[in-house]
């Protein structure tokens, strides 16, 4: 009886959550969510997911997403989601309703720069985590410099996302999800950099992960690119490096390529440490129609002394 009580009280949870459904859909539904939180009960689950959805966004990369849910990953990191305001609530509801065992947090914010068709552009990233992982999170917010132009400030509040998680055994862990600027923009990055820089400063001894589309390479990280390189890309991981050195960081460096171009590979998405040591990191899987690709980082123990 008492190993049966959590499936009762989880079926008790998902039939409330879906009474608007038949009785076939929540049945099959339940099946997919008893073997989905069936693994991570035992918690087995010993990855975290990063991955750029650009360009084609949380609607045609909805069903992508929804893969990386069901493998039950404590973090997942997620940019570039193209989530408008108005919808950031629906699209929350809507992946809680499917999978309950998450904390959904995202960020959003309209740019005044246009897309191809002419609409203005949405930065937008989403985090979540685990409830097993983390069963109590808070929201951070990085505070910006009074000097920072308002356009960046505005663009950097949908591309960063600071949460903070203290896991079940009372450790606490703040995790940055960021979707850095592009090389074309180097005051964009030096404003993000300098943000996030100010901001784990601030933090002390916190342990701290932080991981997403750096938009830079660590050398050695690029692979048939013409040298020297452009002088905006080279500025770009040169920025990368200085914030390394400054924060005093343990880097961890994706060793397959993350984007290709025509003629060249890079490893733009990488994971940054503080006051904890990961081990050494397994390969990406790479997405069906996407130019970016998961990023996982190897088993965590969310207990482990930095």
């Amino acid at each position: 009886q008492a190993s049966l009580t959590p499936i009762l009280v989880g079926w008790k949870r998902w039939m409330e959550l879906n009474t608007a459904s038949t009785g076939k859909v929540q049945r099959e539904s339940w099946l997919v969510n008893l073997r989905i939180t069936g693994s991570v009960s035992t918690n087995s689950v010993e990855k975290a997911v990063s991955w750029n959805v650009g360009p084609h966004g949380y609607q045609r990369g909805k069903r992508e997403i929804h893969k990386i849910f069901e493998q039950g990953p404590p973090i997942i990191c997620i940019q570039d989601v193209r989530i408008p305001k108005k919808q950031k609530n629906s699209v929350k509801r809507d992946l809680q309703r499917v999978f309950p065992q998450y904390w959904i947090y995202i960020t959003t914010t309209l740019s005044p720069k246009k897309d191809r068709r002419d609409r203005p552009y949405v930065y937008s990233v989403l985090t979540a985590l685990h409830l097993a992982f983390s069963p109590k999170v808070t929201k951070m917010r990085c505070h910006h410099s009074k000097q920072m132009d308002s356009e960046t400030r505005r663009e950097i509040d949908g591309r960063l996302s600071i949460t903070q998680a203290q896991t079940p055994t009372g450790t606490t862990f703040q995790f940055i999800n960021m979707y850095q600027f592009t090389a074309a923009n180097p005051v964009g990055q030096t404003e993000m950099w300098t943000a996030t820089e100010n901001w784990i400063n601030k933090q002390k001894d916190s342990r701290i992960i932080l991981q997403g589309d750096l938009n830079c390479a660590h050398p050695g990280c690029r692979w048939d690119y013409a040298q020297p390189l452009n002088k905006d890309i080279g500025m770009a991981d040169n920025k990368l490096e200085h914030f390394i050195k400054t924060t005093n960081r343990h880097f961890y460096a994706q060793q397959e390529h993350t984007w290709i171009g025509k003629e060249c590979r890079v490893a733009l998405d990488h994971v940054l440490t503080w006051n904890y040591h990961l081990p050494p990191q397994g390969g990406g899987r790479t997405l069906p129609k996407s130019h970016k690709k998961i990023r996982p980082l190897p088993n965590m123990d969310p207990i482990a002394s930095p």
